[in-house]
């Protein structure tokens, strides 16, 4: 695979070799999280992202059944309340 590093390749050698199993019930925790979701309070913003970032996110959007804008949501509120990571 193109522009991955030895870490990322090990990762992805694991995951096709099956060593990485699922938490639990990805429906019913995506149907929590979209729920949480609809019950907030929002406020429009506005963010400027690259065309292909916008791409692949529309793409994964697509491959899970939800709306992109609820994806994006999504990661926002897993990020705030600490259940995901980012590294900058």
């Amino acid at each position: 695979m193109a522009n991955l590093d030895e870490f990322e390749l090990d990762i992805l050698k694991s995951v096709e070799d099956g060593e990485w199993k699922s938490k639990g019930n990805i429906t019913g925790r995506t149907g929590e999280l979209q729920s949480i979701i609809k019950h907030q309070k929002k406020k429009a913003i506005s963010i400027r992202i690259s065309e292909n970032d916008l791409y692949e996110l529309k793409k994964k959007s697509l491959e899970s059944s939800i709306p992109y804008q609820n994806l994006i949501q999504m990661l926002i509120h897993q990020f705030t309340t600490n259940k995901i990571k980012l590294s900058v």
